[in-house]
């Protein structure tokens, strides 16, 4: 029988998808507010460049960002950050039918993984509560970044790789520096 322990702790990922620079900005203060400050952005990038799925929902000029934000955070309940965000993006999003100007879909990045949430239900997802899903959207084995099927191209794009590789890379040099530090404080 395993032993239950506390949830883990892990760093916060958000992929802001937005129409206007000023509504990115907009989203990144409410998540500032909760998440704290971020470590690290990716490039913007054109939406458009990997599908066309959103043009009727938002605009042509659909771009998207990755942010890692620098203060871990509990997984106990998690999702609830979802469900936050959902109501940013009621906040900031005009009221007309059809149509949305921002979308958030956090998640948070260990050395082992990407996982996202979302409120919708599909076969790779599970429920987390609240109307929440959760899913493995990268998972990193044997030095690299393993493709999964349901996981969108733009994720698996070189320049968002590499800024994917960099942040795990940076949040494992942490995690190795906090235990140091701690062993460091019990050494006779």
């Amino acid at each position: 029988m395993g032993i239950i322990k506390p949830a883990p702790a892990a760093h916060p990922f958000v992929a802001i998808m937005f129409s206007t620079a000023e509504n990115r900005q907009l989203v990144l203060e409410h998540l500032v507010g909760r998440l704290g400050p971020v470590m690290e952005q990716g490039v913007a990038y054109r939406v458009t460049d990997f599908t066309d799925y959103y043009v009727k929902e938002f605009s042509e000029n659909l771009q998207k960002q990755f942010f890692v934000f620098e203060k871990p955070i509990s997984l106990e309940g998690f999702g609830q950050i979802k469900v936050w965000t959902n109501q940013v993006e009621t906040e900031i999003n005009p009221a007309a039918a059809g149509h949305r100007s921002v979308n958030i879909d956090p998640g948070y990045l260990t050395p082992a993984k990407l996982v996202l949430f979302s409120a919708k239900n599909f076969s790779h997802r599970i429920y987390t509560g609240s109307g929440i899903f959760a899913e493995v959207t990268m998972l990193f084995a044997h030095g690299e970044f393993v493709r999964l099927p349901w996981t969108y191209n733009d994720y698996y794009w070189d320049v968002n790789l590499k800024f994917l590789y960099t942040m795990r890379n940076k949040i494992v040099k942490i995690a190795r520096k906090n235990l140091n530090d701690f062993q460091n404080k019990f050494k006779v």
